[in-house]
């Protein structure tokens, strides 16, 4: 009997590398997925359905880029969580008001 000559798998740690770059782009695109649904006033319980989460999920999932500019943000700057937090909140208004400004053009 013979035996096939199979190419050798890479290494686990290799594999896991991948996966967690997979898993990073996958969650890029879901972010993307949901600001068009949100553009077309999906409500986070319709998206939450969709993705088979909870709305808090969905929410979270949706602002894990603000998370991870806060917390970068108040490393880079000494700010306080407050205080970061505060930044935040005045930049993501502005980009609304930039939003709207371009829908209403």
């Amino acid at each position: 009997m013979s035996t096939v000559d199979r190419p050798e798998a890479p290494p686990p740690l290799e594999r896991l590398r991948v996966l967690r770059n997979d898993e990073d782009r996958l969650a890029q695109e879901k972010r993307a997925i949901i600001t068009e649904a949100r553009r077309q006033d999906r409500s986070w319980a319709e998206i939450a359905e969709a993705l088979g989460i909870s709305k808090q999920a969905a929410w979270e999932l949706y602002n894990a880029d603000v998370r991870d500019i806060l917390d970068r943000t108040s490393r880079a700057s000494g700010l306080t969580e407050d205080e970061a937090m505060k930044l935040a909140v005045e930049e993501v208004a502005e980009v609304r008001r930039e939003r709207r400004r371009r829908s209403a053009s």
